[in-house]
């Protein structure tokens, strides 16, 4: 069976900022932080079991080369390949990012860290 990586429920998006990479302001579009070992690890262990993993990042937005230095950034770091977004789509699963606030579907509840 092909896996089409639009099936509802199976993709997993990741930020880059502060989640993937190490983040404390902004530097430009091309200084990207260290690796933050422990989501590192749970990207690749996703990928390996066959998993869709996208990296979700807003430094892509209006400017040409933020994608392409995100791309070397996860090439370097052993993630070459993974789509790089800052569009959420219907596709997705799970969102991780460090700025998320999380809403119990259909409650109006929340949690915050």
């Amino acid at each position: 069976m092909t896996k089409n990586k639009h099936d509802k429920g199976k993709v997993i998006a990741v930020d880059l900022d502060g989640c993937l990479a190490q983040y404390d302001q902004w530097k430009g579009y091309d200084v990207i932080g260290e690796p933050i070992e422990p989501m590192m690890a749970l990207v690749k262990k996703w990928t390996k079991e066959g998993k869709i993993v996208k990296i979700f990042t807003a430094r892509i937005h209006n400017h040409a080369k933020a994608k392409r230095y995100v791309e070397e950034w996860l090439e370097k770091h052993g993630m070459g390949g993974l789509e790089v977004t800052n569009i959420k789509e219907a596709g997705m699963s799970e969102f991780w990012d460090d700025r998320a606030v999380a809403v119990k579907k259909n409650t109006g509840e929340f949690f915050r860290w």
